[in-house]
């Protein structure tokens, strides 16, 4: 397709029937492109690779975009802890109805009726910026945090900006400024924001010779915290590795501790207790 993928591509697999045809194309070819489902036409005038993110995909049938952590989970950040669909539609969208886009099969989780119209850099999810702002203004403060850290540390969006844009804010405003760069997933902020509230000091991405970077270290203790991700962690070379770097801590005298992302988020009082203890039994010196 030459020009018209790298629209697509540009548009993180998704473009619109304008920008298309700037790039060259005609409405003839972009039709045969569909009926040989080399192109996917989820709405008028809007059209995407077959490769397009599937929530995107969705929300497009439904009249809408990506909105708060479902656009941030597209962006690479913080999702939260399920894959349900929101979406953003115009406040004025007519009738405030999905019913009438005859796409049931794809109705969203939540609809936020706040689009704006004239934010067009993104055909299939609002802005970072916007996503971020969103989930401040919707969700609790942990969950809030976890986003801004991810984009931080990501370099997806700048705080200034978001702090400029929050100045009549206070509250949503302080979230932005006392959160730290050095999130490697949300699942590590949460955890760490939670050991914070039982009044531990933690570093997060500290190097330890011979090991590497480990998620979080409980600072003044010798104890250090992996959290694992199925989807980053689930190769035998990956798993092997693993305990290749919490043998290595061992033998360095420090006292390893790997979580599963679900047990951070389902079995939270266990994963403290097993921390608290760890400090309290083997893990209390210099680090």
């Amino acid at each position: 397709m030459g020009p018209l993928q790298s629209v697509l591509w540009r548009g993180g697999g998704f473009a619109t029937y304008r920008q298309l045809i700037d790039a060259g194309a005609t409405s003839k070819r972009l039709k045969a492109l569909v009926d040989g489902g080399r192109l996917l036409r989820p709405r008028r005038g809007v059209y995407a690779l077959p490769s397009a993110d599937p929530a995107g995909l969705r929300a497009v049938r439904l009249g809408g975009r990506l909105a708060e952590l479902s656009a941030a989970r597209s962006f690479g950040l913080w999702g939260g802890w399920s894959d349900s669909l929101v979406i953003s539609l115009p406040g004025s969208a007519s009738g405030r109805s999905l019913v009438s886009r005859g796409a049931s099969r794809d109705a969203p989780d939540l609809v936020r009726w706040n689009d704006d119209p004239s934010e067009t850099r993104w055909c299939w999810r609002v802005s970072a910026q916007r996503c971020i702002l969103q989930v401040l203004r919707w969700h609790d403060r942990a969950t809030g945090v976890a986003v801004v850290e991810t984009a931080l540390t990501a370099r997806i969006v700048d705080r200034r900006s978001l702090l400029e844009r929050l100045q009549h804010d206070p509250h949503r405003h302080d979230i932005v400024l006392r959160a730290r760069v050095g999130a490697a997933s949300g699942v590590e902020s949460i955890a760490r924001q939670r050991l914070e509230g039982c009044g531990l000091q933690m570093e997060m991405q500290s190097r330890i010779d011979g090991v590497g970077l480990v998620d979080l270290r409980v600072v003044g203790t010798r104890v250090i915290i992996e959290l694992d991700g199925y989807r980053f962690h689930s190769s035998p070379e990956r798993f092997a590795d693993d305990r290749r770097r919490d043998s290595e801590a061992r033998v360095r005298g420090f006292v390893p501790l790997r979580f599963t992302a679900l047990q951070v988020c389902d079995q939270w009082p266990w994963v403290e207790r097993m921390i608290l203890a760890g400090i309290a039994t083997a893990g209390l010196g210099p680090s």
